[in-house]
Order: structure tokens, then C-alpha cells, then sequence
């Protein structure tokens, strides 16, 4: 079963004139320290416990830009509340992309806190802006237009990081595989192994959905986990968001005691030459048929073992084949040719050829 919830929050926004933060994208339409209009392209989802939320809100659509002066209006209003001219034809202001937050949290988005700020919509200091706050508008933009650049340098080096750390991890192994070079190795000797599992018809403990759970089963424990929630911020475009809350059951998981067949042992032979014919082992039954403790013969597993060592750095290799004719054609002291890896050694066996 699935729980909705939703709830109405103030965007805010960092005036980029003087500096003023966190300002509220529905209450405050121009900056309180400073005047200047509110940039509808630097509304950004606040952090959790700085939310505020806005009682009673009627959504009247986004925002309107202000064909004159592109300050933004609310869709409700007929003429611009900056310059006075209509609003009409005025374009949509834009939205912040949606942000989900999961257990783990979301990752940061374009326009929060941090972000590189800009000139007001692309276009020159607002007519009718008041010269006020600390300093004169262009020393503001001045001031404000190097912090940026730091911000992007400790972005571009966090990105580094990460990217250096996914190629040592994930990427360290197909360098391994991907980096080699031709080498020479002569085959020392063959193993060989064959098995066959032996499964018994008995009690075994097992879980799952308890919706899934076998008929039969007994001793059945029941436990059920935390709902898991999902939280959506969707920015309405008019200085709110809504944040939509879906909660789902946890699935109820049973462990259980049921009859089945399970593996209990395994037969095998073994060898040491190409002389010494592969053969399965006997295997040994108890009772069969389908009583309590009653074995049958499971699935069977063969493995055909080359051993090598290359001529230059005389490191032992292995080649583990499953096709037994191939695996007697290597020739106990022939050399072969092959690609090795040059970080940790290791033989391409599909590379492999006849000198």
C-alpha cells in the first residue's frame, strides 16, 4: 500500500547584488538589504532544516517574466510590479530541475547555494533599481563575479578526485585485462577435476516474501522493515515548491523450515596427466525416492587445468578450460605464445597459440 503526503515550502534565493542569502522566494520579490528584484533563474530548494513552509498557499501557475524589465510577477498580477508595463506575453520563469531524496540524501542542484551566480537574467543592472546597500551595483558585480571562479576550481578538483578513485576501482581491472603484451610461456603440466553434487531431501531453513512462501512450510517467522519513503521537491515556478512524500509497506519477509532438495555433499575425482583418463567418481546413495533423507544425484561440474610458466619472469600461470579435448591438445613442454598482462601477470588464455 502507498501513502501520499504533500506540502507547500518557500523556495529561497542569494541576492547577487549585495549578497544578501537565503533570502525567501515567495515572501521577499526584492532583496530587503538592498532592493534589487529577485532573480527567478537563482531560486534553489533550501536546505532541510531551513525550510519554511507557506500555510494555505493557492498555486496560480508560475511565475510571469515582465516583457520591459524581466522581473518576475506572479501569474495572478496584471501588470508588472517592478516597472508598471503588462504582463502580457510575458514567458514562464524557469524551474529548478526536480530533486528526490532518497535514504541517502540527493545529490546538490544547479542553483543552490554555491552555484556560480550571474547578472540578473543575462541583461544589464534593472531599470529603477535604488543605488543602495554597502557598495554601488558594478562594484557588487565585480566583487561578486570572482567567487565563482573559486567555487568551480574545488568543483573541478572534487571532480578529479572521484574520477581517479572510479578508474582505481573499476577501472583498474579492465586496465589490467586491456593492458598486455605478447609473452611466452611453456606448459609444466595438466590437473583435472570432476564432481557430481549430491542433493538430500530434508529440512532446510529458507525465507522469502511471505506472499511467496511454499505451501508446507512451518516454524514460519514473520518480520516486516521500515516503510521506504521517497520525497520528491518540485519546484512550482512561483518562489514555492511542493514536496510529495510516498511511502510504501515494507514487504513482510518469512523464514521458514520446509522439505526440499538441497545439496549435502559432493563426489569427486581427480588427476594429475592427460594420461590419467577423466572419469566421474561414484557416487554413493542413500535411500532415493522422495522420503525424508532420500539423495539423488545433482548437477555435474568438470574443470581442465593447463599449468604454465612464463620463459621471461618465470611466474607459474593457469588456464582453466572446460573443453577436455582442447585441454589435451597443450603439449606437456611445448611453447605457446600469448597476451600477459603487464600490471599483475596472467595469461589471456583465449589468446593462446602454437609457437
Amino acid at each position: 500500500m502507498t501513502s501520499v503526503t504533500e506540502k507547500t515550502y518557500e523556495m529561497m534565493w542569494d541576492c547577487e547584488y549585495c549578497g544578501k542569502k537565503k533570502l525567501l522566494g515567495k515572501t521577499h520579490r526584492h532583496c530587503p538589504n538592498c532592493g534589487a528584484p529577485q532573480n527567478p533563474d537563482k531560486r534553489y530548494f533550501p536546505p532541510e532544516n531551513e525550510k519554511v513552509a507557506v500555510e494555505d498557499h493557492e498555486y496560480v501557475g508560475r511565475d510571469v517574466l515582465c516583457p520591459a524589465c524581466q522581473v518576475a510577477s506572479s501569474r495572478a498580477a496584471q501588470c508588472c510590479g517592478n516597472c508598471g508595463s503588462p504582463l502580457t506575453g510575458g514567458k514562464d520563469a524557469r524551474v529548478q530541475q526536480e530533486q528526490v531524496v532518497g535514504p541517502g540524501g540527493a545529490p546538490a542542484q544547479p542553483g543552490q547555494p554555491g552555484a556560480a551566480p550571474a547578472q540578473y537574467g543575462g541583461a544589464p543592472y534593472p531599470a529603477g533599481y535604488p543605488a543602495a546597500g554597502p557598495a554601488a551595483p558594478g562594484a557588487q558585480a565585480a566583487a561578486g563575479a570572482k567567487a565563482p571562479a573559486g567555487s568551480k576550481a574545488k568543483v573541478g578538483i572534487l571532480a578529479a578526485i572521484v574520477a581517479l578513485l572510479v578508474f582505481c576501482g573499476v577501472g583498474f581491472v579492465c586496465v589490467n585485462y586491456l593492458w598486455t603484451e605478447e609473452g611466452t610461456l611453456s606448459v609444466t603440466g595438466h590437473t583435472w577435476k570432476r564432481a557430481v553434487a549430491v542433493e538430500r531431501y530434508d529440512d532446510v531453513r529458507d525465507k522469502s516474501p511471505c506472499s511467496s512462501m511454499p505451501s508446507g512450510a512451518r516454524n514460519v517467522q514473520r518480520t516486516k522493515g521500515e516503510p521506504v519513503c521517497t520525497t520528491r521537491k518540485i519546484d512550482q515556478g512561483d518562489g514555492t515548491f511542493k514536496e510529495r512524500r510516498e511511502c510504501k509497506d515494507a514487504v513482510e519477509q518469512c523464514e521458514y523450515t520446509v522439505l526440499k532438495w538441497a545439496v549435502a555433499r559432493s563426489e569427486t575425482a581427480t588427476g594429475n596427466s592427460v594420461d590419467d583418463q577423466p572419469r566421474w567418481p561414484e557416487v554413493r546413495l542413500g535411500p532415493t525416492g522422495n522420503c525424508v533423507g532420500c539423495e539423488r544425484e545433482g548437477s555435474r561440474t568438470e574443470t581442465y587445468t593447463v599449468l604454465l610458466v612464463n620463459t621471461k619472469s618465470k611466474k607459474e600461470d593457469r588456464c582453466e578450460l572446460s573443453d577436455q579435448t582442447k585441454w589435451a591438445s597443450f603439449k606437456k613442454g611445448a611453447s605457446y605464445k600469448g597476451q600477459v598482462s603487464v600490471m599483475l601477470g596472467g595469461v589471456r588464455c583465449d589468446s593462446l597459440k602454437a609457437k
